[in-house]
């Protein structure tokens, strides 16, 4: 459609056309208004609207009701015909009629007047439709989004406003307030609510921000705000008003707000993560260490296998806190799908129901490998694993399956799908999914936190994540990641190993709990331990250590608690290390799940996340020290 100019529309216009700022200074006129008042264009430009047309006994009025309008953003005159008396240049009095309104890019900045000398009423009845028309015409020009509503009568929507709810250009019947058939049933009731207030005379402004289903079913957000520009008896008869679409900006005020939670959590879940991981640690330790002992009964067994399968699902809500919440830099490797998904399925098997099912299709995907960070990767398949069994609480089939897939143009990548026979995501929640917090699970179960890391994995490492659910038949998610295949061949790295004969390990771990059972567990595999709360207890007996002299007594390996500072457990281990005459064996237990150790280490220092399992600890260990445990 072809742009008119404003300024155009209005100079043509047969009646006198003059615009003014909220401090009645002219901002235009137009010829008629020139030829109506006898004043020259540049007489009228830049001068007080008083000093001008105003006749003397009129202007105080007229600056209260320019005052009346700037207090409360309203005022009688606005949007109303109203007879009323000008003067020209010369002084001469006489009638005229007065049409004020806002302007639809500056309302409350700017006002604008059609006058018409009224000495003479013969012809105004004649052209009242065709100025009307001219005015909707300028504003359709403008490409300004309105609405003209007459209560009890229709709507009117201009061409672009039309084009914004997705609905055709014409005329609605009994829409009051504009759009409501199609505004979201869920914000129905808040746009009724807003618009009865101004009906009412409790606001100024009927204004509301709501969802709509366009025509072509999608849903968008849209900003309405309209005023009552015409009365009888006191109540609005006629609202005119704006629609503005805003999804994209109601998306990124979303993104904030959950960007705001996620700040909020990494502050809460630094503060208490790491203490809860050494008491995890300590009771699945002890419970460990209990079950080793000769004559525990079945009952027992059975008892502690439950203590060390709650502190695993405790351990997953801490590290989703943590993922979440303060993400860190994360160790990037090359590793092998299968291996990894086996992995996960092998942690949850033991907490699986009987009456659920675990198949797996990797076949396809041996000697397929990925590049992320293998913890994250863990994590991510962990939850989607859970979240399935947790899915199917009277049995069912949990699958998962592994294969690479060609994609032209882009190499190649890999499908991982997980997928469930369980209850089924209805399906006003799919797309709420892997919002932080929203869950579907009951009160008390789910912490909505899951499938928001299985997101941020996944697009971390440039992957796409898609799901499909149907209610009371599963729901099955696809995961693709770039992948490369295998390099065949390729030469192990050789382990910098010190060859000696100590069995002597340092134990720093300050927590009182904690520091007694890994004392204990190492103790039951040979090793000699000292036992330290502090840095400072630390050093000093590295120093006892150093001038005993002889390889029996000298200190193997650290086992050093990181907690909060990794930077400072890293430098206590090159102390130690400058004490002892070479670098150290060490293994660093950490509540933070992407603390990885400096990569020019080689396989001499290991990372072992809180809460770990009593042959975890010990494997990592013979790991540093070279399989000599």
């Amino acid at each position: 459609m072809q742009q008119i100019a404003p300024e155009s529309l209005l100079a043509s216009f047969p009646d006198a056309v003059i615009s003014i700022d909220r401090r009645s200074t002219i901002l235009f006129v137009n010829d008629a208004a020139v030829r109506l008042f006898g004043f020259a264009r540049e007489e009228f430009v830049g001068r007080a609207l008083g000093d001008t047309i105003i006749p003397a006994d009129l202007r105080s009025q007229h600056l209260r009701g320019m005052d009346r309008f700037a207090a409360t953003g309203s005022g009688p005159v606005i949007g109303r015909r109203i007879d009323i008396v000008a003067c020209d240049r010369a002084g001469r009095r006489f009638p005229i009629e007065l049409l004020v309104f806002l302007d639809a890019q500056r309302p409350g900045e700017v006002f604008h007047a059609t006058i018409r000398d009224t000495s003479d009423r013969a012809a105004r009845d004649a052209v009242i439709s065709a100025e009307r028309d001219r005015l909707r015409e300028m504003l359709d020009a403008t490409a300004d989004a309105w609405w003209d509503c007459s209560l009890g009568g229709s709507t009117r929507f201009s061409e672009s406003a039309a084009a914004v709810v997705g609905f055709p250009h014409e005329s609605t019947p009994d829409c009051a307030p504009p759009l409501i058939p199609s505004i979201h049933a869920d914000d129905r009731a808040r746009v009724l609510e807003a618009w009865r207030a101004h009906l009412a005379g409790h606001v100024a402004r009927y204004e509301c921000t709501h969802r709509v289903t366009r025509a072509d079913g999608a849903t968008r957000w849209l900003r309405q705000r309209g005023r009552a520009v015409e009365f009888a008896s006191g109540r609005p008869t006629r609202i005119v008003g704006t629609v503005a679409d805003v999804t994209e900006q109601q998306s990124a005020e979303e993104r904030l707000r959950n960007a705001q939670k996620l700040e909020l959590l990494g502050l809460l879940a630094g503060g208490f993560a790491h203490d809860l991981n050494n008491m995890l640690a300590a009771i699945r330790g002890h419970a460990a260490l209990a079950a080793t002992e000769h004559g525990v009964s079945a009952p027992a067994l059975e008892s502690l296998a439950s203590i060390q399968l709650a502190t695993t699902k405790a351990r997953m809500l801490t590290t989703n806190l943590l993922s979440l919440g303060k993400p860190s830099a994360e160790s990037i490797e090359r590793f092998a799908v299968r291996a990894a998904i086996e992995e996960a399925v092998d942690l949850i098997r033991p907490g699986v129901p009987k009456s659920v099912a675990i198949t797996l299709d990797l076949a396809q995907a041996d000697g397929v490998e990925v590049t992320l960070d293998p913890t994250s990767f863990h994590q991510a398949l962990v939850n989607l694993l859970v979240n399935a069994r947790d899915a199917m609480p009277g049995g069912g089939t949990l699958r998962v399956s592994a294969a690479p897939l060609a994609q032209d143009g882009v190499g190649e990548s890999v499908r991982i799908v997980v997928e469930d026979t369980g209850v089924g995501i209805p399906p006003e929640a799919l797309s709420r999914v892997f919002e932080p917090f929203f869950t579907t699970k009951p009160q008390g179960v789910g912490t909505g936190l899951g499938l928001p890391v299985v997101h941020q994995v996944v697009t971390g490492a440039g992957g796409t994540m898609s799901i499909e659910s149907d209610v009371g038949r599963g729901t099955r998610f696809t995961i693709l990641l770039p992948a490369q295949r295998a390099v065949a061949g390729a030469a192990p790295r050789s382990l910098d190993v010190r060859a000696d004969t100590s069995r002597t390990v340092l134990l720093l771990e300050p927590h009182p709990v904690l520091r007694p059972m890994l004392a204990e567990a190492l103790r039951s595999v040979g090793f000699t331990v000292l036992e330290a709360e502090s840095e400072a207890r630390a050093t000093s007996l590295a120093h006892e250590q150093a001038r005993g002299g002889g390889d029996a007594s000298r200190i193997a390996a650290l086992v050093v608690d990181a907690g909060s500072d990794p930077v400072a457990a890293m430098s206590l281990h090159a102390r130690l290390s400058t004490l002892a005459g070479g670098m150290l064996s060490a293994v660093f237990m950490s509540s933070h799940p992407r603390f990885s150790a400096r990569p020019d280490l080689g396989q001499r220092v290991r990372v072992l996340q809180k809460p770990f399992e009593i042959n975890e600890f010990i494997e990592s260990l013979d790991a540093v020290l070279g399989g000599r445990v």
